[in-house]
Parts: structure tokens; C-alpha cells; sequence
């Protein structure tokens, strides 16, 4: 399974948090470049993390819109503190990623 994070400069809790719920691949994008409203979706990815107030609006919304089209689950995380902490609570108290809900 592949994991995407979109924003965020340090990432590390978020991406321990997602390796230690059974993911085997976490791809980060900065959300920072322009090019990155033109970037294709990894393939293989069944989860997104988006970071609140470190991507633009556009980039949001155009992840939230292909997450819902192709049926991949979506965590957005504010930029408070523990934030990324929530990522791995979200994640473990799920047992199973279908659980969580989709881009609604």
C-alpha cells in the first residue's frame, strides 16, 4: 500500500505513523512547487494526508476532488500543535483503511 502526504516540512511523526499501520511506501509532496497543481497522482495510492495551511487552495481541492473520483481515502490536519500525532491516532484506531472516510 502507498501513502501520500501533500504539505508540511517535517513530516517524520506523520510518516512513522503511516509505515506503522501497514503502509510500505509514503510518497511526500511539499505542496510548495507550482508544478504541483500539474503533478499526476502516484500510482497506487490508497491514502492521502493533506496539511492544512502548508498547500494552496487549489492544490486542496484538486487532491480532495481525485481522492473522491477515484475512491482514495483522505486525512486533512490542521496546523495545531500534534497535529501529525492525530494522523497516527486516526490510523490506529482504525483497523482498516476502507474505514476511514473518503473526500466527502
Amino acid at each position: 500500500m502507498r501513502a501520500l502526504i501533500i504539505g508540511g516540512d517535517h513530516v517524520d511523526a506523520a510518516k512513522r505513523a503511516l509505515y506503522a499501520s501497514g503502509y510500505t511506501e509514503v510518497v511526500h509532496w511539499t505542496g510548495r512547487k507550482n508544478n504541483d497543481l500539474k503533478r499526476p497522482l502516484p500510482a497506487g495510492v490508497t491514502h492521502m494526508v493533506i496539511m492544512l495551511e502548508f498547500v494552496s487552495h487549489a492544490l486542496a481541492r484538486k487532491m480532495k476532488t481525485t481522492a473522491r473520483s477515484q475512491r482514495i481515502s483522505v486525512a486533512f490536519v490542521g496546523r495545531k500543535q500534534g497535529g501529525q500525532a492525530e494522523v497516527a491516532t486516526r490510523l490506529q484506531s482504525t483497523p482498516d483503511t476502507a474505514a476511514l472516510r473518503y473526500a466527502a
